[in-house]
């Protein structure tokens, strides 16, 4: 393996990949030019389409599983078969960009304290539907504007010294069979074994085609009913990335910035004056919470797609904020029955 400079960690790149043909035939070229810098390992998880054998073309090594595993589980079994310094995991769907293999050298090799570096999603998904652009849109401006240190880890595109990983244990596979919050709940173990970092310059391009009912499905099954039972289980909530306090008020305000939306057609109609005036500033709030995410979203796609993106944000925070007040107060109720 080379390395480009003697002083750079060796790094080896770990891509769980379950029926991702697509995505490895259409990041081919990337991963041939990520295995020409570092070791690449592709775990396939149990796949029944063509990925094992695509991976075959573009890889160092391709382990996995004869039955469906989740992704926790293949990280842990690709991490164990490199010896490398670094681990730098990359989901099948991401497309490193080019320096994304130097910037994690360099940050390792910098700073001896450091145990992790997360990167985020550019800000040009492939996908323009709706539902793609608005998560897309949503998780690179929520991760370019989360704190920096102490950072979160996520395994999109993340990277870990491999002996503080061993050391605290890997993602926890038992407690997450399937693609959920692995990643957030390993940073709670990793912030207590040295400096975690989140680089905002780190970026890799999503090519996930999202749809609505998945982007209901993933906010509600896999975000935040396992976040809500982790924040019970340590009995920290953290203020950083969709937990902060700005977001908790908004959750608090968006049923009603929901029933303003729905009202104020009508009472524009029916000149229904004071109830459009209450209308229009219980969405001036909600904007104003949240005006740098809407911004961004009219920047980057328009003014329509802006008000659309305000209004389906609005719905996931309701559900997801009903949710995650839901699960606490059945995980509360739960323990207080147990003593």
């Amino acid at each position: 393996m080379t390395q480009s400079n003697t002083s750079d960690p060796t790094i080896a790149v770990i891509v769980p990949a379950y029926n991702a043909a697509q995505h490895l035939r259409a990041n081919e070229s990337a991963l041939r030019s990520i295995r020409e810098r570092a070791t690449l390992i592709v775990v396939d998880a149990g796949s029944t389409d063509e990925t094992r054998s695509i991976a075959k073309r573009v890889a160092s090594d391709v382990v996995g599983f004869a039955e469906r595993q989740g992704p926790a589980a293949a990280r842990n079994l690709g991490a164990s078969r490199v010896s490398a310094d670094v681990l730098l995991f990359l989901d099948a769907d991401c497309t490193p960009l080019r320096d994304t293999l130097a910037r994690v050298a360099s940050a390792f090799a910098g700073d001896p304290q450091l145990v992790s570096l997360t990167g985020s999603y550019d800000d040009t998904p492939p996908e323009t539907n709706f539902a793609s652009q608005y998560m897309n849109l949503r998780h690179h401006y929520t991760h370019q504007n989360a704190r920096r240190e102490p950072g979160t880890f996520w395994a999109g595109c993340g990277a870990v010294r491999r002996k503080v990983f061993l050391e605290a244990g890997g993602f926890d596979a038992e407690r997450f069979p399937r693609p959920a919050i692995e990643d957030i709940e390993l940073a709670t173990r990793l912030q207590r074994l040295g400096r975690t970092r989140l680089d905002p310059q780190l970026q890799v391009k999503h090519l996930k085609r999202w749809s609505l009912r998945g982007v209901v499905k993933t906010d509600l099954f896999d975000r935040c009913i396992p976040w809500a039972r982790l924040v019970s289980e340590t009995g920290e909530m953290p203020d950083d990335l969709n937990l902060r306090l700005r977001q908790r008020v908004a959750v608090a305000l968006s049923p009603l910035a929901l029933f303003a939306a729905g009202s104020a057609p009508w009472a524009l109609f029916a000149g229904a004056w004071p109830l459009l005036a209450c209308a229009a500033g219980v969405i001036a709030a909600s904007v104003a919470l949240d005006f740098g995410l809407f911004r961004f979203f009219v920047r980057q796609r328009g003014i329509g797609f802006g008000a659309g993106a305000w209004l389906f944000h609005q719905l996931h925070l309701f559900y997801s904020g009903a949710t995650f007040a839901g699960v606490l107060l059945v995980e509360r109720l739960r323990r207080l029955a147990k003593s």
